[in-house]
């Protein structure tokens, strides 16, 4: 969602309507929830290259994942083996 010029991730309580950031960069997209609702994953840029983010739906932790030296974007859940 566009916040004061910034694309952040934001969550709606759909009972209240209440809006809530839940990352701390400002060039977000491509937010998508985890198959089990847990973590949200998104791309953004940190330290000029593009990066995959996870958070959890409350935004009290975040991660980077670790990639190669390459830019990584448009994250996607791959399939869970069982």
């Amino acid at each position: 969602m566009r916040d004061n010029g910034s694309f952040r991730v934001q969550v709606m309580d759909l009972a209240s309507g209440t809006v809530r950031p839940v990352s701390d960069t400002n060039a977000d997209e491509s937010p998508s929830f985890a198959p089990n609702g847990r973590l949200i994953i998104y791309a953004t840029r940190e330290g000029g290259r593009d990066v995959l983010m996870t958070t959890t739906p409350d935004g009290r932790i975040k991660a980077r994942l670790v990639s190669t030296q390459a830019d990584v974007r448009e994250p996607v859940w791959g399939p869970f083996g069982r």
